[in-house]
């Protein structure tokens, strides 16, 4: 067969992820000098939907194309010693509560509303954060992708964003947070797909954090004050967020 008329439709693409997720996902690669600092990586089932939550894609909101060029910008001309990358959520932290928890670490902040595992997929390819060397990248990732994939599929695309990023970036350290509660249908997805992004925790270049734990009370169900919609974390819930992350970052950070 000509390979020039080779055409991937998409049932082809979905019965390859598979093979691909397994062939990608056996080891993480390890920075030099690290030759231990090897993780686990969860298993990369059959996928069950249509969004490949692997494959590199531009994000489809408007402001998409705008943000990316910013952060295309930072990544070429500033320096910064922490990047905090993701969506939304990481898009919206106040001002003065990022100053107070991040503003000692020279930070970053690479968050892009409606982003999913493959929009910051396509971010990285495009030229992200290439050539930075921060020491830490705070990755928050997944809570998108839960109205197109199911949780297995969340956890392979996140791992597709981690395995990226050691590969791109090999003397960064990844501090993974597990994917917070919402008030969502698909709250389950997410849910299901934390104990196996938990997985990744090598105890060295990447570690796991579930600070999402803290915005529930004992019955499972999200506090009072958290969140400001379905999914958005209001000021009380991103003091959380920085005061349970706190000590593992000073610690990967060297302070």
């Amino acid at each position: 067969m000509n390979p020039t008329t080779l055409r991937f439709t998409p049932s082809l693409r979905r019965a390859l992820l598979a093979v691909i997720a397994t062939a990608l996902f056996p080891a993480l690669p390890v920075a030099s000098g690290q030759a231990d600092a090897k993780a686990p990586s969860p298993a990369a089932p059959a996928p069950k939907s249509a969004n490949d939550p692997t494959k590199p894609v531009p994000g489809g909101v408007r402001w998409f194309g705008r943000k990316h060029a910013a952060y295309m910008d930072q990544t070429k001309n500033r320096k910064f010693d922490l990047c905090l990358l993701g969506d939304s959520i990481t898009d919206m932290w106040p001002g003065n509560l990022f100053a107070k928890y991040f503003g000692k670490y020279n930070a970053a902040g690479f968050g892009i509303g409606g982003d999913r595992t493959e929009n910051v997929l396509w971010r990285l390819e495009q030229g992200e954060l290439k050539g930075t060397n921060p020491k830490v990248i705070v990755l928050l990732i997944g809570t998108n992708n839960s109205g197109f994939n199911t949780g297995e599929e969340i956890a392979v695309g996140v791992t597709a964003v981690v395995t990226k990023l050691r590969t791109m970036l090999p003397q960064t350290k990844i501090l993974l947070l597990g994917i917070f509660p919402k008030r969502d249908p698909n709250r389950a997805r997410t849910d299901a797909a934390n104990p196996i992004i938990a997985k990744l925790d090598d105890g060295k270049m990447i570690r796991f954090l579930d600070v999402g734990r803290h915005l529930l009370d004992k019955d499972g169900n999200i506090l009072d004050g958290i969140l400001s919609d379905a999914v958005h974390l209001t000021p009380k819930g991103y003091e959380i967020w920085g005061d349970r992350m706190a000590p593992l970052l000073a610690e990967m950070m060297g302070n």
